[in-house]
């Protein structure tokens, strides 16, 4: 998507307040210098005597006028930028955070933590920019043209000579264009590489001094903070280069007015305040190839933001960063939308789900079953037989190719929606907790019900854990639950699950850290619950399989065999050469 494409669609998205910054613009830089002008050619024709149609004192209280109705009217119109620029970086930031969200089943997050916190800080608000120097372009523009209309009017000859170094100007800037988005893109590209960097240095501070690499760590930080400094350095003195051209540039038109300017005089064609009027326009002129380059470089800038968002963003066309949205600056942010409500769950039955995994891995391929109410179905397989994807596939975390998908006989159009608590409630196989207490990673928000979170804690066998450490479930648990071991994480998942009371409960590999004692007493727990429940569970391990009403045995992501363990024993070779192996 080209960059003026872009701005267009922000301007479109908050078109109201587009419209007054660029009134103010064009007020401001447009329309009063004119005047200013005006009254300072007056001023000085007055004094030297030259017919001007007012006096000197006249001309000074309109000159005094001006400034003052100047003062008076910046905030009258008080400039929208900040909400301008507030809204637009919003919107992008907030379609840049979903379209990871939605893609993050499919491919995952394509660059570390740090750098896409990075990448959402600074590439909208970059980008957002553009929307300030397009409204100043506007104002610099509308009195570039009135000016140019009132000095030719006056002298033709003097006035093409002073905007051929404006135009010069912006020939060069133009020319230079590629160069400074290369610039451009490697020094933010150098930032965002030593931002990601520091931010997994940072979570694997652990890692790196049992491995005794500390002093490495620190050299190859070092060595990327120095290639940041260079590619810093390198944008900043090239685009001050290119400032300085447009600077001396402009001085040299006013050398050219001044020279041609004295000529007219002596002449008599060209009155001392016409030389002033020149002079007061020819400083605000010197704008214009400002406010050009300064739009050419923030298009770089764009198109280099836009290329760095969207690389995250495979599944989504460039157009979703642009797309309107909802975006909620002031005032009360809008209820959540309702959690769907409690219906029976009796039945699903998948039909032909099919996933072509990214990049050529594999995926899955026509894969049917039926799930009854109250039964515990267990999905097994070698490793990367396809069994997380295709609960994923199920649960519309990433985005069936083909394939059905019915809940109670009624079919479900978007899994991802749909298959949230009440109807079902999902662990995954690499649970994630947060930086707050055990309490509020269990609830997410759910009212503290203290009843079912203490029945949900039971079924979780984490009821010895929660009396051993020092404050219970208002615990804080660190960052992504590091006070917590291995099992204590996946049965805080679990009771978090649990504590939703959901009609159809998901599980990837729940109990792969659990030891066989507390793996057991989970299962039991779960059972003692009856047929109400209805367990999908990703699994190796004995136990579980022992205990399933049916096994689904995956391999090469195609569903191979279904049936009772018992059944898949006598019957598959594979099936006998996974249980051999977990006997071992």
């Amino acid at each position: 998507m080209r960059p003026a494409t872009i701005l267009f669609r922000l301007v479109r998205f908050s078109p109201g307040l587009f419209a007054v910054l660029a009134l103010h613009a064009g007020l401001i830089h447009g329309l009063i210098p004119i005047p200013v002008g005006l009254a300072t050619r007056a001023f000085f024709d007055a004094i030297t005597n030259e017919s001007a149609g007012l006096n000197a004192w006249t001309a000074i209280a309109v000159f005094v006028g001006i400034q003052v109705g100047e003062l008076f009217l910046d905030p009258l119109l008080r400039n929208p930028w900040n909400a301008v620029q507030q809204k637009a970086q919003v919107l992008l930031a907030r379609n840049f955070f979903a379209g990871i969200v939605r893609g993050y089943g499919r491919h995952g997050l394509r660059a570390s933590v740090g750098e896409t916190i990075s990448l959402m800080r600074d590439d909208p608000r970059v980008m957002a920019d553009s929307l300030d120097s397009f409204a100043d372009l506007i104002g610099r523009a509308v009195f570039a043209v009135v000016a140019a209309v009132v000095m030719w009017r006056i002298d033709a000859t003097l006035t093409l000579v002073l905007f051929v170094p404006i135009l010069l100007s912006s020939l060069v800037a133009r020319a230079l264009e590629k160069r400074i988005m290369a610039y451009r893109a490697a020094s933010r590209k150098a930032t965002a590489r030593l931002t990601g960097f520091l931010g997994e240095l940072i979570g694997a501070q652990l890692a790196v001094k049992v491995a005794g690499g500390t002093n490495h760590a620190v050299a190859r930080l070092e060595a990327m903070g120095e290639t940041r400094r260079k590619m810093s350095v390198r944008d900043s003195t090239f685009g001050q280069m290119i400032d300085s051209i447009h600077f001396h540039l402009v001085h040299v038109a006013t050398g050219l007015v001044l020279l041609l300017g004295a000529r007219g005089i002596r002449q008599g064609t060209f009155t001392v305040g016409d030389f002033a009027m020149f002079v007061v326009y020819l400083d605000q002129l010197m704008y214009l190839p400002t406010e050009i380059g300064r739009l050419l470089g923030d298009f770089k800038r764009m198109d280099v933001s836009m290329n760095r968002m969207h690389a995250l963003l495979p599944s989504d066309p460039p157009e979703a960063l642009v797309a309107p949205q909802p975006v909620y600056l002031k005032g009360p942010l809008p209820d959540l939308p309702p959690l769907p409500e409690r219906s029976r769950f009796e039945r699903l039955e998948v039909r032909g789900l099919t996933y072509d995994h990214d990049e050529d891995v594999r995926g899955i391929t026509d894969v049917s079953f039926v799930l009854e109410r109250g039964s515990f179905t267990v999905i097994t397989g070698r490793i990367g037989a396809g069994k997380t994807t295709l609960l994923c596939a199920l649960l519309g975390l990433v985005r069936r190719d083909a394939g059905e998908i019915r809940w109670n006989d009624e079919t479900v159009g978007d899994p991802a929606a749909f298959f949230v608590p009440p109807r079902s409630a999902y662990t995954p196989q690499v649970p994630r907790l947060f930086s707050e207490t055990l309490r509020e990673n269990l609830l997410l928000g759910r009212p503290d019900d203290h009843e079912a979170l203490c029945a949900a804690v039971h079924s979780a066998v984490l009821e010895p854990d929660v009396a051993a450490i020092e404050r219970g479930l208002d615990t804080l648990v660190g960052p992504r639950g590091v006070k917590l071991s291995g099992g204590q994480i996946q049965r805080a998942a679990a009771a978090r699950m649990f504590v939703r009371d959901a009609e159809l409960l998901v599980f990837d590999d729940l109990s792969s850290a659990l030891d066989t004692d507390t793996e057991a007493e989970l299962w039991s727990r779960l059972f003692a619950r009856g047929k109400e429940v209805t367990c999908l569970v990703v699994s190796h391990r004995p136990i579980a399989l022992r205990r399933a009403d049916q096994v689904l045995l995956m391999d090469a992501g195609r569903l191979v065999d279904t049936g009772s363990l018992d059944e898949l024993l006598s019957t598959s070779l594979l099936m006998r050469r996974l249980w051999q192996r977990e006997q071992m």
